[in-house]
């Protein structure tokens, strides 16, 4: 357990030290902390191992508290300032507690017994807003094997993956620390990336991690948030158009993403158009200062046809909104995305658009269609994200 703590905490030195100070070469050199915020973020949790023995520690002292047999389950929980974990007729309280594996077995934790999730590494809490918040300590090519099939589908080309793989362990980088006044790197959700844990990975994505080993785009000497979208519709949009609060970057300014004949490469995906109704009643909800509404223009666009500047008019009031704050006010699932054309009908206003997603960066729908059309990882992030280089660690 010693060698455990140290091998954490000199992790999390590297992370806060940058990479000068602590060059790695390897995916698997560096610890990433993961707050399970929507697996395991509750009053009560529930923990136990797939295989081999869970061990119990304080990692304060390195002492082993208590060991716990392959499917036996745990109940969490936080009492008098300490956690408390009991099971059966064995009961364990300290003020820090870290559960780990011994053996080839998983970890499991879960908001109740029946909804145990696996995940690689360790295990530790936090108490955050009177619930107990998991920590997954996991290993960086492990952490993006969990995430990759959740963010795009493993079934697309392995070039795609590959620079999927890239662009998400260079956004990865980019995060680190976010949420240190939690003691955790990376949520498991939007708006970091989706991590699923063990039952999420897929021999595809891991080839595209393994492939592109310590592979991230940097611009001007930093590592890049590398963000990125479902279906872009044809052109990637500015992130100062698409992001509310976001500020002009030049390799997130928005590109075209056609083929020689004009055709989007993401014309291949499922959901390439969409229509919404938006009534004059719930417009009226969403922007009641401007009272019952009368109308509802499209100002202006951005270079790439995204929704810039909408004004809504009504019976108190002249609103005048960024396309982005329109989308965050109505919904990402109503609004599917920037590149719209509203149409006045009997009821309010119809929306007919294409693409899904903010439309920022690479475009997954756009790196499969760009993939199939013979183009590699590196032409592919090359295309999505301008004058960025890619490098090793």
């Amino acid at each position: 357990m010693q060698i455990l703590v140290r091998t954490l905490w000199v992790g999390l030195l590297a992370l806060c030290l940058g990479f000068a100070d602590a060059p790695r070469t390897r995916d698997s050199d560096w610890l990433i902390r993961v707050g399970l915020e929507q697996a395991a973020w509750a009053p009560k949790l529930y923990v136990s191992v797939s295989q081999g023995a869970l061990r119990w520690v304080n990692p304060r002292t390195g002492q082993t508290l208590s060991v716990g047999a392959a499917g036996q389950v745990w109940e969490l929980r936080r009492e008098d300032g300490r956690y408390v974990a009991s099971s059966e007729s064995v009961q364990i309280a300290s003020d820090k507690l870290v559960a780990e594996p011994t053996g080839t077995g998983f970890l499991q934790v879960g908001t109740s017994p029946n909804s145990l999730r696996s995940y690689r590494g360790h295990l530790e809490w936090t108490e955050r807003d009177g619930k107990l918040l998991t920590i997954n300590w996991v290993s960086l090519d492990d952490y993006l094997k969990a995430t990759l099939p959740r963010e795009m589908p493993p079934n697309f080309h392995p070039e795609a993956l590959k620079a999927q793989a890239v662009a998400a362990r260079s956004f990865t980088f980019r995060r680190l620390n976010r949420y240190r006044q939690w003691g955790y790197d990376l949520c498991d959700h939007e708006p970091c990336q989706v991590y699923g844990g063990v039952d999420a990975e897929h021999p595809n994505t891991n080839a595209a991690v393994d492939a592109t080993a310590g592979e991230v785009l940097a611009f001007e000497g930093r590592v890049v948030e590398a963000v990125y979208t479902g279906n872009c519709g044809g052109h990637t949009a500015p992130v100062e158009v698409a992001m509310v609060g976001t500020r002009p970057t030049p390799f997130l300014a928005g590109v075209p993403d056609t083929d020689a004949d004009g055709k989007p490469y993401c014309r291949i995906a499922p959901n390439g158009s969409w229509e919404t109704v938006l009534t004059c009643e719930e417009l009226g909800k969403r922007f009641a200062q401007v009272g019952p509404v009368r109308e509802l223009r499209l100002l202006q666009r951005a270079q790439g046809g995204h929704a810039q500047q909408i004004q809504i008019r009504g019976d108190r009031a002249t609103l005048t909104v960024s396309g982005a704050e329109f989308r965050t006010a109505l919904g990402a699932t109503r609004i599917r995305s920037l590149m719209f054309e509203i149409q006045p009908i009997s009821e309010g206003w119809k929306l007919v658009g294409r693409g899904a997603g903010h439309g920022v960066g690479m475009c997954q729908w756009g790196a499969q269609g760009r993939a199939l059309a013979g183009q590699n990882y590196r032409q592919i992030l090359e295309a999505y994200y301008p004058r960025t280089t890619l490098q090793q660690l």
